[in-house]
């Protein structure tokens, strides 16, 4: 299994619109693919921002276009300081 993990920081403040933003993200995502999508925050903010993570279990091919263009249409660029990191992680039996 294939599974994403995106970080980005973002201002303290604008978090419950981020919230917002990420839980329709999320639905739309599950809609469209079934993937399986967590959010996590890191457990300390730095002064003004959170590093949030989001999490995607078991990406399907063609899940980067989907992904992007719902990121797109949630707006989340103009919430996130800096850029989204990306990390593709394998798990379960793809390890050996």
């Amino acid at each position: 299994m294939l599974n994403r993990y995106i970080y980005y920081r973002v201002q303290v403040e604008l978090t419950p619109l981020l919230l917002q933003q990420v839980r329709l993200m999320f639905r739309q995502i599950q809609d469209q693919t079934s993937v399986r999508c967590e959010l996590a925050r890191r457990a300390h903010a730095d002064p003004g921002f959170h590093t949030w993570m989001e999490i995607y279990h078991d990406i399907p091919d063609g899940f980067d276009e989907i992904l992007s263009t719902i990121e797109k249409q949630a707006g989340l660029a103009s919430l996130i300081e800096g850029t989204r990191h990306v990390d593709d992680f394998l798990s379960g039996s793809e390890l050996s």
